[in-house]
């Protein structure tokens, strides 16, 4: 694990690392482990002990034996609960086989459907994304495997955590935002991780992909600065306040419409930032 990476989980809280493992089924193996790990760390959470074996379980003959005795008397005791339970059962079904019979056809009340609250982030088809920002780039520039294969990989990590941050920071400024935000952002920072992984390194794309890629680093930037601002202002709405922020949402829609029309997550075309002079 980054140095970078073993800072994250060292910053959380006991109560937001154990809610990372207590709900595997909403974040990734990975983030899950190492949240793990961190508890490991600091003595809050145990190794998980081994399963003994069959084989070590079998008992001494001289215990075997006793048990022999110790079954006979369960035997007898079983067959007198039977018995009891049997002349209780015979006794009801004479002397109240009326109040059965009413009872069984009063109708049942019919289950209703309840909606359950979940902190899942959709997933979206960031295959399909994929396949749509490569269309936007010249056939020329896609003849060399090695820089398509860099390129698609790249572009595959930056839409699996642009998709998730588009739509946590929607669903905040739609006033949707959920109790569990902060913690759904977590995920979001962790697909972001995966991203900067790869993009710490140089590539030597042709002009429309390098072009692509610079716009792509840009956002992925502004959207994690973001990301790590939002839940302490989601309250109010105070983001909407915060000039930095409400800048970096902007800038970012304008970076964005370089690399694809409209967004995945919306389906509404990016916004170009339009500069207004001053007199």
């Amino acid at each position: 694990m980054s140095d970078a990476a073993t800072d994250f989980y060292h910053q959380k809280t006991e109560a937001e690392l154990r809610f990372l493992i207590e709900h595997p089924e909403y974040y990734q193996p990975d983030l899950i482990e190492s949240a793990r790990r961190e508890l490991r760390r600091r003595g809050l959470l145990q190794l998980e002990m081994p399963a003994l074996e069959p084989q070590n379980l079998e008992a001494p003959a001289s215990v075997a034996r006793a048990g022999r005795g110790v079954n006979f008397l369960n035997l007898a005791l079983a067959a007198l609960v039977l018995g009891l339970g049997y002349y209780y059962y015979a006794k009801q079904q004479r002397g109240g086989g009326v109040q059965a019979v009413a009872a069984s056809a009063k109708p049942k009340p019919v289950p209703r459907l309840t909606e359950v609250p979940t902190s899942a982030i959709p997933t979206y088809d960031v295959a399909g994304v994929v396949r749509r920002q490569l269309a936007t780039v010249p056939a020329r520039e896609k003849t060399n495997e090695e820089h398509l294969r860099q390129f698609r990989e790249l572009s595959k990590r930056f839409w699996a955590a642009e998709t998730q941050t588009e739509y946590l920071t929607g669903q905040a400024h739609a006033g949707k935002a959920g109790p569990m935000f902060a913690e759904q952002t977590l995920v979001a920072r962790q697909s972001w991780s995966e991203w900067n992984r790869a993009a710490v390194y140089h590539f030597k794309f042709g002009p429309v992909m390098a072009n692509q890629m610079d716009r792509m680093r840009e956002a992925a930037s502004s959207q994690q600065h973001i990301l790590e601002q939002f839940p302490d202002l989601l309250p109010n709405k105070r983001f909407l306040k915060d000039r930095e922020l409400v800048a970096r949402e902007a800038d970012v829609q304008d970076w964005l419409k370089d690399v694809l029309p409209t967004s995945p997550v919306t389906g509404k075309p990016y916004k170009a930032t339009v500069l207004t002079a001053k007199f």
